[in-house]
């Protein structure tokens, strides 16, 4: 059903799934939300967006909405984060490892997915609350990951050259 993002089987669904779409699935205890963004189902997501599922969690494994999208090593990630964004998801929320988005994006390398959350007002000196209180771009270098550091500071500060 979300894979599919068949919308009258979305209405049936919240019709009779307590929790449906606002809560969690009862067999992993996800939120709804989180399944139909790793589905990588668009439609889906808009549904439950329209339905005024709230994007400001963090679930027991750590992630946040943009966390999971920013996991899933699909190209339309991309489209699925604007998405979020757009709708209001918290581009500084700390989620697993108390990194916040940019952290995680940070350390994948994706730059952009950098790009798209310091666009978005990701605050590039948020800091861990735990081990070495660090920036995104000081968690980058310290992971061995300088070229994503090195790119936080440069666009962050408009200095980035706009070739890529």
């Amino acid at each position: 059903m979300l894979a599919l993002g068949q919308l009258d089987a979305l209405e049936t669904a919240a019709v009779i799934v307590d929790d449906f779409p606002q809560g969690k699935d009862a067999f992993v205890q996800r939120h709804w939300i989180t399944n139909a963004i790793d589905l990588g189902c668009f439609a889906a997501v808009e549904w439950m967006i329209g339905k005024g599922v709230t994007l400001i969690f963090r679930d027991a494994e750590g992630y946040t909405p943009l966390h999971s999208c920013i996991e899933r090593e699909k190209s339309d990630r991309y489209d699925m984060m604007a998405v979020l964004i757009k709708a209001g998801a918290d581009c500084n929320a700390h989620g697993i490892n108390d990194w916040t988005p940019l952290h995680m994006a940070a350390v994948r390398d994706d730059r952009p997915a950098m790009k798209m959350l310091i666009d978005a007002g990701a605050d590039v000196s948020r800091r861990t609350r735990i081990d070495d209180y660090a920036t995104p771009a000081e968690e980058a270098r310290a992971l061995g990951h300088h070229a994503s550091a090195d790119f936080i500071d440069k666009y962050a500060a408009g200095r980035y050259p706009f070739n890529d």
